[in-house]
């Protein structure tokens, strides 16, 4: 097969699956084509962002070429057959390593699949590669630039998965979250993120152990990280002890709300100007769409949440500092140079605490 890569764009372009599958269909394009554009966006993107620490080439070309024989027999696998993903390196893939954004876990392999890469395989998916996360999915990051102004952070902890998918080098790809870390990076990359509810999608062989993390999806539009979810759930479920993701095989329709709440959080008060000013600008087109949006000024009860989660943030931090405790105290037995800062300093919050602690 002769294929020739087309230009690649200066600036990100995101790069949807399934608004391609009238082309497949049709014949006037194909899943191995697709994957062809998205190398080289990979091409040109790759060496500036350093969106991925380990790539399968062969493998996705090979899985791509299965996927267009399919399509053009009619006989998908699924709609997410032959759509490139990236998977963040947390979690394991039986043909790449699974690194963690850690040196000690370094070529490091499991030798299976964690349970969504495996339903997405299954679905006809083509992992391309592995996408860079901070320092075991917590705060230390690892490299990569964010594809706008490389001067600046794309959002951790999903950091490689939302610049792969800003640039278009693959259609989506898994995060994680416990603390804003899919939505985050979605945000500053300019993708889409969506965090199902916690254990709607199953995080066998995902190594984020903290209670209150969720797998999570980033993807070109919001039907592209619907479909990839909605596939991992009924192939895989939810986490042990939970029903899994809930609704239609397809992304639901979108509605227009009566109603929004806007929190000013912690986090407004050391947000920049600009950054305020983007708030209320998008706050203004929403009144002006017929939207009822409240705030702390028109609204008491919102003022009551503001000032009921306050200290959500400091409380979700010391759950995850006890919960982290193992297997970080191991880890510092093995080789304490090759922890972080920031992970040796929560290791010693976690070695603080009491149970009692953590209980209330």
């Amino acid at each position: 097969m002769t294929l020739l890569a087309p230009d690649v764009e200066q600036s990100p372009v995101l790069r949807p699956f399934l608004a391609a599958h009238a082309q497949f269909a049709a014949g006037h394009d194909s899943p191995r084509h697709f994957l062809e554009r998205c190398l080289a966006a990979l091409d040109h993107w790759e060496p500036r962002i350093d969106a991925f620490v380990n790539l399968n080439v062969d493998g996705a070309r090979a899985a791509a070429d299965a996927a267009t024989r399919r399509w053009r027999e009619g006989k998908p696998l699924s709609p997410i057959d032959g759509m490139p993903l990236g998977i963040k390196d947390i979690i394991e893939t039986i043909d790449m390593p699974t690194e963690n954004g850690s040196p000690l876990y370094a070529g490091w392999r499991s030798d299976r699949d964690a349970a969504g890469v495996a339903a997405l395989r299954e679905a006809g998916a083509v992992i391309l590669g592995k996408t860079v996360t901070t320092e075991f999915a917590a705060r230390e990051p690892r490299g990569t630039r964010n594809p706008w102004d490389v001067t600046r952070t794309p959002g951790g902890s999903s950091s490689g998965s939302a610049a792969a998918v800003a640039t278009g080098m693959v259609s989506a790809a898994l995060g994680t979250q416990v603390i804003g870390s899919t939505i985050r990076p979605a945000s500053f990359c300019g993708c889409f993120g969506f965090k199902p509810t916690i254990g709607a999608l199953n995080r066998g062989g995902s190594h984020d152990n903290l209670s209150q993390s969720c797998t999570g999806v980033l993807a070109a539009n919001l039907e592209d990280a619907w479909q990839v979810a909605y596939e991992i759930a009924i192939r895989a479920g939810g986490d042990p002890g939970y029903t899994g993701l809930a609704g239609p095989d397809k992304a639901p329709a979108a509605q227009k709300p009566r109603r929004l709440a806007v929190l000013e959080t912690g986090g407004w008060g050391v947000a920049e100007a600009s950054a305020k000013a983007r708030m209320e600008d998008a706050v203004a087109r929403l009144r002006t769409a017929g939207i009822d949006v409240l705030t702390r000024r028109e609204a008491p009860s919102v003022e009551a949440v503001e000032a009921a989660i306050v200290e959500a943030n400091w409380i979700s931090n010391r759950i995850n500092d006890w919960e982290g405790r193992w297997p970080l105290n191991t880890y510092r037995e093995r080789d304490a140079a090759k922890l972080s800062r920031l992970s040796l300093e929560r290791l010693a919050r976690a070695e603080a605490m009491r149970l009692d602690d953590y209980r209330a």
